[in-house]
């Protein structure tokens, strides 16, 4: 990888996979230290190549990685494939971006405008690499559109996938509706309302923020729990949380283990994806995995992510028809168990052994080809 922060990606498994650098990492108070390690990593990639020698095929996701097998295949003569969430932010913006910027991430801020004083050639880098792969995967149907309109070329869809139980979800209502557990020194109580995401403007966490204010009116105890490290953009959304007086409603639980996350999912008796233009929704599907409806938007990914029945996809941006969606599976209890039996379901078509299994064929063919190529060539 061209940067790794053991302790914010996975502190929990990052040890278990041993995640290796192609430079040495800089101590953590370099200033701007992902930027400059990501910039670094792209640009000398020709100074570290024969690290890919006698490699039979690489696998990029996302950019930089992508530029850096895009060199890898010219230098050391590598097949790679490539795999994409979303075409390249920082060259295509989406309305949000463009609407909220970077403000959550410094590093980001520094590698825009970076960008924007070289935008001819990280465009021309970032679609060549793109364009060049012996083959791309994109991360479901929804974007996977958007970018092979925006790279003009062909592309296998593989969306992200989960682990599914055989069988165990949903929990039983009195699991979901009753009792209460606390994190981090903070008391949840059941039902619970559950959003996990980044603490990023793109997300816009306030919309649901300001649903909970409609959906008290009609179930008064109910709690909105955000866990996730806070970021600059967490105050504003604690100043928002006061200044609507839903102080007991909306809890922050900061940084959590994977085990915690995994109990709010199984215990959550609605999830909410508020963000309005998101490529796929990782959350989506690990909530419907543990039975659980959701309520999201009726555009961009879930549109894909949430199916027929398993949940409520309310109005763009319409802030009152999602309270609505939330209320509704929060009146009815039996409804919501029916409603996430067939979450349950529907997630089975996000699951994990499938999207290994499309990128493990992916990744053998071009190997394959390359070598048949590579035999032709020497008896020619």
């Amino acid at each position: 990888a061209p940067t790794v922060d053991a302790s914010r990606c996975y502190p929990d498994l990052i040890g278990e996979v041993r995640v290796k650098t192609f430079l040495p990492q800089l101590p953590r108070w370099f200033p701007f230290r992902e930027a400059a390690q990501m910039a670094a990593t792209s640009l000398l990639m020709p100074l570290y190549a024969w690290r890919f020698r006698g490699v039979d095929a690489i696998v990029g996701c996302n950019q930089p990685s992508a530029w850096i097998a895009w060199w890898a295949a010219r230098l050391m003569d590598v097949p790679y494939v490539v795999y994409l969430n979303q075409p390249n932010r920082l060259v295509y913006p989406r309305n949000v971006d463009r609407q909220t910027g970077w403000v959550s991430n410094a590093d980001y801020r520094l590698l825009a405008a970076i960008v924007l004083r070289a935008t001819r050639f990280v465009a021309w880098a970032d679609r060549r690499s793109i364009q060049e792969a012996d083959q791309l995967l994109v991360n479901g149907n929804y974007i996977g559109d958007i970018i092979r309109t925006t790279y003009r070329r062909d592309a296998i869809d593989c969306p992200a996938g989960c682990h599914v139980a055989a069988r165990g979800f949903p929990l039983p209502l009195e699991s979901r509706f009753a009792g209460g557990f606390t994190i981090n020194g903070y008391p949840i109580r059941r039902p619970y309302v559950l959003l996990t995401n980044r603490h990023y403007p793109q997300k816009r966490f306030d919309l649901a923020i300001r649903a909970m204010l409609e959906v008290r009116k009609r179930h008064p105890r109910v709690q909105l729990v955000v866990p996730g490290p806070a970021t600059s953009h967490t105050a504003s959304l604690q100043a928002l949380v006061t200044e609507l007086g839903l102080d007991d409603a909306v809890l922050f639980l900061g940084a959590i283990s994977e085990t915690e996350l995994l109990t709010l999912y199984e215990g959550a008796a609605v999830y909410v994806y508020p963000a309005p233009e998101e490529d796929f929704g990782m959350g989506v599907i690990e909530s419907m995995s543990k039975g659980v409806p959701v309520v999201a938007w009726n555009q961009a990914g879930p549109t894909v992510t949430v199916g027929p029945g398993t949940g409520n996809l309310a109005e763009p941006l319409d802030v009152d028809d999602y309270a609505a969606g939330i209320a509704k599976l929060l009146d009815d209890r039996s409804e919501n168990q029916a409603t996430g039996q067939r979450a349950f379901e529907w997630a089975r078509r996000f699951d994990w052994e499938r999207h290994i299994d499309i990128l493990e064929r992916a990744v053998l063919e071009v190997a394959r080809v390359h070598e048949q190529v590579a035999a032709e060539a020497a008896t020619a």
